[in-house]
């Protein structure tokens, strides 16, 4: 079977196929490292490590790239969420983006994710950015107010291609989420590129002033260093969607030296879908955010809150709490104890002649089919655990070969 994945451009589930013969360039939005990163953000985090797995499991080649945003994400007030974090603390905003950084790192490699190829942070590309806006600039697409300079949105013809909303749809969504108290733009959607202003902590000489960049610019300038133009794969959360994604895309529409004839920036975009915390949505209304490292500092296994945020399709609504924990940790367990007491095992018979050659064949199937229908995890680590269910240990004739089996297959699960 092929690997078929739903494309958020466009919405069809369509076969895939990289750029490159078996080599694969793609790109995740990382966190903005200005407090602990909840379980929205790591479902994301968690759909590009299943990919990445799954991708390399089958045969090719995978460049990542994650960002580390640690400067220029604004709140609805226009203002840097990682010097506001700081302000609290009386601290310098890089020392709280250093130590934020660090503890997301902690917290990935206990559920599991594997580290990117690189991590580039925000503040150490502004060289690069500089250099993305002066192309827009000399591209006729922008223009300076109130001491800012903005990207004309209307450059863009397919604004809202992403999410299937038109530009006045746009402009009425930005006006009832965001003030543009204190900014100047010809068009609520038109994007920051470069923010002047004296009294932000982390700021840079640049052709239109001492500032800082915008947050829309920082994914474009580094995906194109470290990428390319154009590459495979770009995923990222539900609320990724729009403004961010949306606003890259219009920005590497401009950049683009093959004009109008493909989509910028990349060829597939994937998606995680929300989040809820039994039954009610996870937002700072509800009071309801959860970090990841709450739950491991109360005791939870990094492999059992894995599998939970990947116990519904990663583009589905995943409802958090105990029943998908308890769900999680089931799965887990059947399969560690399964290794464990294939383990502790004698050897068993010939290994052609091993009864578990034909439970092998059977499982991978199942495994890899659900894997390739739109990554389905859970659909996968189901399979595996339904088998291991239906199988005494005591009848394998080969332990050995079944253990390779699951530790091949845990190439993609990550909870060995």
């Amino acid at each position: 079977m092929t690997l078929k994945l739903k494309n958020s451009l466009g919405g069809a589930l369509e076969e895939f196929r990289s750029l490159e013969p078996r080599k694969v360039r793609m790109y995740h939005c990382g966190p903005t490292v200005n407090q602990p990163i909840h379980i929205g953000k790591f479902r994301s985090y968690l759909l590009a490590d299943v990919l990445r797995r799954h991708l390399e499991r089958s045969g090719y080649e995978v460049l990542q790239v994650m960002n580390i945003t640690d400067v220029g994400h604004l709140n609805e007030f226009e203002e840097d969420v990682v010097e506001i974090a700081a302000g609290r603390t009386g601290g310098y905003a890089w020392e709280l983006a250093e130590n934020e950084m660090r503890l997301f790192h902690t917290d990935r490699r206990a559920l599991g994710i594997r580290g990117a190829h690189e991590y580039p942070k925000a503040r150490e590309h502004v060289d690069e950015m500089i250099e993305t806006v002066r192309l827009l600039e000399e591209a006729g697409a922008t223009y300076t107010e109130g001491g800012n300079l903005y990207l004309d949105i209307t450059r863009y013809e397919k604004i809202g291609c992403l999410c299937g909303s038109s530009l006045e749809e746009l402009v009425e969504l930005q006006g009832d989420s965001k003030t543009t108290e204190g900014a100047q733009k010809r068009n609520p959607l038109d994007i920051d590129l470069w923010r002047t202003d004296a009294l932000h902590q982390m700021r840079w000489e640049s052709p239109w002033g001492s500032g800082f960049p915008g947050w829309h610019v920082e994914c474009v300038a580094m995906s194109r260093k470290y990428l390319g133009e154009y590459f495979d794969i770009h995923t990222g959360a539900d609320d990724n969607i729009n403004p961010h994604h949306e606003f890259e895309m219009a920005q590497a529409a401009v950049l683009s030296s093959e004009g109008g004839d493909r989509d910028p920036l990349s060829h597939y975009w994937l998606h995680s879908g929300p989040v809820s915390v039994e039954g009610q949505p996870m937002n700072k209304a509800n009071r309801n955010v959860v970090p990841v490292r709450e739950l491991l500092e109360s005791g939870i296994r990094g492999a059992v809150v894995r599998v939970a945020l990947l116990s519904e399709h990663y583009r589905d609504t995943l409802d958090f709490g105990e029943a998908a924990l308890d769900r999680a940790s089931d799965a887990v367990n059947v399969i560690l104890g399964f290794c464990e007491h294939l383990a502790g095992l004698p050897a068993g018979a010939d290994e052609a002649d091993a009864p578990v050659a034909q439970w092998i064949a059977d499982t991978d199937a199942a495994f890899g089919a659900a894997l390739d229908d739109d990554l389905d995890y859970w659909k996968a680590i189901s399979s595996v655990a339904g088998a291991i269910s239906g199988l005494e240990a005591e009848t394998v004739g080969s332990p050995a070969r079944a253990l390779d089996a699951l530790g091949d297959w845990d190439r993609v699960l990550g909870i060995l």
